[in-house]
């Protein structure tokens, strides 16, 4: 059993000041900050480290002597906060900022950063390996080949052949690639990467609207064809999900919308776990009115049981569903950008130029 001990509170040698900051990284497990990766100019500056804090009472008490927090998952509102008297400045690795209270921030006085697209690529290639596993079924395969009777013999073996379980909804074979529409929610950097991708393996995409919009004026830039919301859903036999999280993309798949979409569909959701509900998506698996689901992301982080999301109960592990556990921007690549997204903001904050900070 793994224990995991409450890492002791670090000081500073000095409090911030006019001339010199106290960084606080709250998770190297997530990114680690090392002092080649910053550039404080004639500033001097300490850099804190801690390997994993979450919980708001620890957040507080390791920030009290910050003048900058990089915090990449750990929530930064008011309960964590508590006074932060040096605090000006929080910087999040990621492109999401949905665990920083930016209105909160605001009203302080603290400056806050994102590093918007920082982690598209990798995502975008995860979510395309999510798709496979879903279509071809490969984590029921795979289990069904590691289970075995008291002979020794497993499904594959008693039967001669298995291909059968790889059927659609419907009952069809899986679709080949040049046989998928594929509809993408949320054209960011991921969803541009993963119309790339998915053009070039030979798939149909249909970008989705917003929901509930039926005509908006785009900037030039944004060219694209769109088509709705629920076209997308009702021709779609792949659905990526990729938007950013807010209280409009809360539940967006639900009953209703569930219910209009083909047999085929395998759906992809790289976004947030609530942008989906679940239990609606479970019931839809479970009558065969859709044909597979595979997440990287949950109701609740990190999540094992079904407190932390429905599709964690017991009475799913016969459907398809396919997890992985919100590492879809894990890469060399990620990293480094990361790495030099927040050396970038931080030399930014030091010479006064906040033009890419949002708060």
């Amino acid at each position: 059993m793994n224990i995991i001990m409450e890492e002791p509170v670090k000081l500073p040698v000095d409090h911030p000041s006019s001339t010199h900051d106290v960084i606080v990284v709250l998770e190297e497990v997530h990114l680690s900050i090392d002092h080649g990766d910053i550039d404080m100019g004639s500033r001097s500056y300490e850099l804190i480290s801690y390997h994993r804090i979450a919980k708001p009472e620890e957040i507080r008490c390791r920030i009290q002597c910050a003048s900058i927090v990089i915090a990449t998952q750990a929530f930064i509102n008011n309960e964590s906060l508590g006074e932060a008297p040096y605090l000006t400045c929080v910087i999040t690795p990621t492109a999401g900022i949905n665990h920083i209270d930016v209105d909160e921030c605001r009203r302080r006085g603290v400056r806050v950063a994102r590093c918007a697209g920082s982690t598209s690529p990798a995502v975008a290639d995860h979510a395309l390996s999510l798709y496979f596993a879903a279509r071809r079924k490969t984590v029921l395969l795979h289990n069904d080949i590691r289970t075995v009777d008291e002979e020794g013999n497993n499904s594959w073996k008693r039967q001669r052949s298995v291909a059968v379980n790889m059927q659609t909804a419907n009952e069809h074979p899986p679709c080949s690639v040049e046989e998928e529409i594929v509809g993408i929610i949320g054209y960011g950097n991921i969803g541009k990467r993963l119309e790339s991708f998915c053009k070039g393996l030979g798939m149909k995409v249909l970008i989705s609207e917003r929901k509930d919009v039926t005509s908006v004026q785009r900037p030039s830039e944004d060219s694209v064809g769109r088509s709705s919301f629920s076209d997308v859903l009702k021709l779609s036999t792949v659905l990526f999900i990729s938007c950013t999280s807010s209280e409009e993309t809360i539940n967006m798949i639900d009953t209703a919308e569930l219910g209009i979409m083909r047999p085929e569909i395998v759906i992809i959701n790289v976004s947030r776990g609530n942008v989906m509900n679940n239990v609606a998506v479970i019931k839809a698996l479970r009558e065969k009115r859709i044909s597979g689901v595979a997440v990287d992301v949950f109701d609740h982080e990190p999540a094992s049981t079904l407190k932390d999301s429905a599709f964690l109960s017991e009475e799913t592990k016969d459907l398809n569903l396919t997890f992985s556990p919100h590492v879809g921007y894990f890469s060399t690549k990620t990293v480094v950008t990361m790495k030099a997204m927040v050396g970038e903001h931080i030399k930014n904050y030091v010479v006064g130029d906040f033009g890419k900070f949002i708060a």
